[in-house]
């Protein structure tokens, strides 16, 4: 009984560190990032201690640190934008989604190639960046020549971007075949996973639905720049989180 309620403080405290980390990233290291002049898109890693909450915690503790973490961050900085409570509930998501999907990893119940999946994803978003591009007419076709800004566009930047995303793809495959072989449960292709799936629920869907009523703005208007950001911050948020999780080991897994 001792030993059990000791575990459950040590979760307590676990997890209060990580609400309060993502705090002070989500409200002080973020900054903001206009689309269609509005403050709509904030980029940052304040997601990243909830997501591990609740894979370390379950997703009950990472709900709860998310719930915090949004309270207390709005009385510290608003950020350009009124309360709104299905911010409250996306931020909750952050920590609840994570923590159901690691445990029905951790008990197997998901018969699928993660590769394939966050492939497929990656693969998605940069074609979608690539349409907003042209919609946008940043980038343009004419007589079979590509123009960037209405300017001859240099191939080597085509082949920087697909370069780019094919690295994203590729890394984690070949990462993750290592894990595997040695029976890892955190691999970096589960991860990838994990991060990415709430990623499309929560940033791409919800957040992008409640900031077009927040601002009476469509929600294909404010989606593009969305999209574009998830290049970017899949792979990071990936990145941190695994290297952090090297130290999960230490950890005493809900």
């Amino acid at each position: 009984m001792n030993n059990k309620k000791k575990i459950d403080t040590r979760s307590l405290v676990g997890a209060s560190l990580l609400t309060a980390i993502s705090i002070v990233l989500t409200r002080v290291f973020s900054f903001m990032i206009p689309l269609a002049g509005l403050p709509t898109l904030r980029f940052g890693i304040g997601e990243v201690p909830l997501i591990i909450s609740g894979i370390l915690f379950g997703p009950l503790v990472g709900g709860l640190s998310g719930v915090i973490a949004d309270l207390i961050g709005v009385m510290i900085n608003l950020q350009g934008s009124a309360f709104f409570p299905g911010f409250t509930l996306s931020s909750i998501l952050w920590g609840v989604i994570p923590g159901v999907l690691f445990s029905l990893i951790r008990k197997n119940k998901f018969k699928i190639n993660y590769n394939i999946i966050n492939g497929v994803v990656l693969t998605s978003i940069a074609v979608g960046i690539v349409l907003v591009l042209f919609d946008s007419k940043v980038l343009a076709m004419k007589n079979g020549t590509y123009y960037m800004y209405d300017k001859p566009m240099p191939m080597i930047y085509a082949m920087l971007y697909v370069l780019l995303v094919a690295s994203f793809i590729a890394i984690p495959i070949i990462m993750s075949r290592k894990e595997n072989s040695k029976g890892e449960i955190i691999s970096i292709d589960k991860i990838a996973f994990i991060v990415t799936v709430p990623y499309i629920i929560i940033s791409l869907g919800l957040n992008t639905l409640w900031l077009s009523m927040l601002y009476e703005k469509g929600f294909l208007i404010l989606l593009p720049g969305r999209i574009l950001a998830g290049l970017i911050v899949i792979p990071l948020h990936t990145t941190i989180i695994y290297t952090i999780s090297k130290a999960f080991k230490h950890v005493k897994v809900s």
